[in-house]
């Protein structure tokens, strides 16, 4: 029995972050994290994808592929609008990025989003950003040492 393509393409990613994996074994860790990251993951899940998918094959009874689709209770007007407006806020936390610099956009965004969209209360707007900062602090600031540019705005205000 052939295996399937699913089960060759997944055996393929397995093989590939395992390469990763072995060719990052000698290097620095700060150098060598984020591809460890995000190998040992994928080599997991991809190893596990190829299993199932052989599994499924020796199966007497085949299944149905899942499909997506899409809510037909829901007015055309109603879609566009919603699309559009979570277009809009992502555009929106981007521009921020741009303007005042990704650590300060993190909380800027998540107070906009919760005060303008969401209609939150002021103690969970307020609570809710800094809880965002403090995390995204913690992880990639104090733990990771990664830089953020300051944003065209922040580093005009600076100079």
């Amino acid at each position: 029995m052939r295996p399937s393509g699913h089960a060759v393409f997944a055996t393929a990613v397995a093989l590939l972050a395992a390469w990763a994996l072995a060719e990052t074994a000698s290097w620095p860790i700060k150098t060598a994290l984020y591809p460890r990251v995000i190998g040992v993951p994928l080599l997991a899940l991809a190893a596990a994808e190829a299993v199932l998918c052989l599994r499924r094959q020796d199966d007497a009874h085949p299944r149905e592929a899942m499909d997506v689709e899409l809510s037909r209770d829901v007015p055309p007007a109603v879609a566009l609008r919603r699309t559009l407006t979570m277009v809009a806020w992502m555009g929106g936390f981007f521009l921020a990025i741009a303007l005042v610099g990704f650590p300060r956009a993190v909380p800027l965004f998540v107070f906009a989003y919760l005060r303008g969209q969401a209609r939150e209360g002021w103690a969970v707007s307020l609570a809710m950003p800094v809880l965002a900062w403090l995390g995204f602090w913690l992880l990639f600031v104090r733990l990771l040492h990664l830089p953020f540019a300051d944003g065209w705005l922040w580093g005009a205000l600076l100079r």
